[in-house]
């Protein structure tokens, strides 16, 4: 054989082991050395992340011993797309568009994968199930459709501002709560989203089977129950419309509440609006809950507070009697009474009530400070207002913006003698309706302060309600003999100007009328008002039933609009409540 043959054979032959040998290196390198690396590798081309959507907790209220749905979910689809597995957005726009109707929201040029590199592209949401399967017919490439739920009220509008709704937020890409207890509550209600990774096809579809695949179920979020009773709550909306109607308002609020643990039985604000159908509404603060989000100056309801913090404090008693001129200097401001007909004789401290007397209130305030508006008075007052009625203060109620009101400390530029004096009558400070009325339960209890809710608990697995327990804030805001004072004294001022409106029960009430500062003119409005009526029932034994605030805002019955437009709407709903409820006399 040729010796130059032999050569070349050798060294293919030897070539070829070289290579052999570096291959198997090679493979042994990447098989064994970097197998988790390249395991690693293989496991993301093949498998896929979901995410399983929880279902958002119901909302129930109370239908006197029952439980009654208020917001409930129903399956949806949200249809989607993918621009780059598109070859025609045009015809996806065409053939998508007439099925969903209204509900596409996107356009033939965002689909187009050679100007949009995204690979989501929400086409509807909200889609029903029978739309979602007409479109799964068509079968077009790059579009699928995500099942989830929306919300659906049982109850059509009620209470729609203490429910606020669900809406999308571009900024989490999510479904959100909005007002209300969707928004206060939007972690409890929403859940836990759960995973689902699982090794796919070559068409991206889950096997669902394998070693790799891994599942972390979604938690749903909590059925909870609300305070409010069905029919009390009913009631309230048609009494606070009818009202309303009555002397032409257009807005107006009420509150209801149990004064022994401050749980709201209703909470009703007009106008309203449907929540099922939230993005039609034109004017947003409809969606407000201004029962809580809207501190104002409450007028004369406060003389309550004003005048139970004088007997609470020692300054004055029940019997104590002062002499009405009518007005009074107080620095360089002269207050004068709303009723003039009672100037220049001695008038009793329930007929401060009887007579609403702004006189009276500033006579209390001088008491406080021994004799004269001074600090100590001042201080006396701000201690009641702020410390213990917590007038000012966040209540904590499970409503998405609660504002606070405003008081001025006696140290402020803003809290002289003429603002106090001001303030003992209602004026000078702002609050909301909810600060006033749990202030106002605390005084008439007995003392004791409960942090008002909404809330009455969860429905567990089985449906069975778990009730939630009772905040106590503050035992000590007036004491028992002052709570008994202020009782007996509104009964019996409401029974001397209300005679046979409460059919023979226990009902104490107080009206307010309070000017609206305009800005525009830097002064107090001769023309708006805003009229208020707060007030309770109590059975036989004298122990507070229920307690009712009412507030009108744009009256135009004339008069006052606490006595003419607040107080029919506050009687009717009372009178009503004592019928419900079933409540001795």
């Amino acid at each position: 054989m040729d010796n130059r043959k032999i050569s070349r054979v050798q060294i293919i032959l030897g070539f070829s082991l070289l290579l052999f040998i570096v291959l198997a290196v090679r493979l042994f390198y990447i098989q064994i050395i970097e197998h988790d690396k390249y395991s690693d590798i293989a496991d993301r081309m093949q498998s896929v992340k979901y995410e399983i959507k929880p279902e958002r907790g119901q909302i129930y209220m109370r239908d006197g011993d029952a439980i009654a749905p208020l917001v409930l979910n129903e399956p949806v689809y949200t249809v989607f797309a993918d621009p780059q597995e598109i070859d025609d957005s045009a015809k996806v726009a065409e053939q998508i568009q007439p099925i969903v109707g209204d509900k596409f929201e996107t356009s033939a040029e965002n689909l187009d994968k050679n100007t949009n590199q995204n690979r989501f592209v929400v086409l509807a949401r909200g889609v029903s199930r029978s739309q979602a399967e007409e479109i799964k017919k068509i079968d077009i490439g790059g579009v699928g459709a995500q099942a989830g739920t929306r919300r659906v009220y049982p109850e059509n509008s009620m209470a729609a501002q203490v429910l606020g709704f669900v809406g999308w937020d571009d900024d989490c890409g999510c479904e959100t709560g909005r007002y209300g207890i969707e928004q206060k509550l939007n972690k409890e209600l929403s859940g836990t989203p759960g995973r689902l990774e699982s090794v796919t096809d070559v068409r991206r579809i889950p096997l669902t089977i394998g070693q790799h695949d891994m599942r972390e179920p979604a938690v749903n979020g909590e059925n909870i129950v609300l305070t409010l009773d069905r029919n009390i709550q009913a009631e309230a909306e048609t009494v606070l419309a009818q009202g309303l109607q009555n002397v032409g308002a257009t807005r107006g609020s009420m509150i209801v509440m149990d004064p022994t643990n401050g749980a709201i039985k209703a909470m009703a604000n007009f106008p309203s609006y449907d929540p099922a159908k939230f993005n039609k509404v034109t004017d947003a603060s409809v969606f407000q809950n201004t029962s809580v989000s809207d501190p104002f100056e409450p007028g004369s309801v406060s003389k309550v507070m004003s005048t139970a913090a004088a007997i609470d404090s020692g300054a004055v008693s029940r019997e104590s009697t002062f002499y009405n001129a009518g007005c009074v200097e107080v620095a360089d401001a002269k207050i004068c009474n709303v009723d003039r007909d009672v100037d220049n004789r001695t008038m009793t401290m329930t007929q401060v009530f009887q007579y609403s007397l702004n006189t009276g209130v500033v006579w209390e305030l001088t008491q406080m400070g021994g004799g004269a508006i001074n600090d100590k008075a001042k201080n006396t007052l701000f201690s009641y207002y702020h410390d213990r009625y917590r007038l000012d203060q966040l209540t904590g109620i499970e409503q998405g913006g609660e504002n606070e009101g405003m008081i001025y400390s006696p140290n402020h530029e803003q809290g002289g003698v003429v603002n106090y004096a001001n303030m003992t009558f209602g004026q000078g400070f702002r609050t909301t309706m909810i600060e006033m009325i749990t202030a106002f339960s605390a005084i008439v209890n007995g003392g004791t302060y409960y942090r008002p809710h909404l809330i009455a608990g969860k429905l567990d697995s089985g449906g069975k309600l778990v009730s939630d327990s009772v905040e106590t804030v503050s035992g000590n805001v007036v004491s028992a003999g002052t709570s008994e004072a202020i009782k007996s004294m509104m009964i019996e001022a409401r029974r001397g100007y209300a005679a046979g409106r409460d059919r023979g029960y226990n009902v104490g009430a107080k009206s307010g009328t309070a000017e609206v500062y305009d800005p525009a003119i830097g002064d107090y409005s001769k023309s708006q008002y805003i009229g208020t009526y707060l007030g309770f029932g109590a059975d036989a034994a004298g122990a507070p039933k229920y307690v009712i605030m009412v507030r009108v805002d744009d009256s135009k019955a004339g008069g006052y609009a606490g006595s003419t437009a607040a107080e029919p709407i506050w009687t009717a709903m009372s009178n009503w409540i004592i019928d419900y409820e079933g409540i001795s006399k």
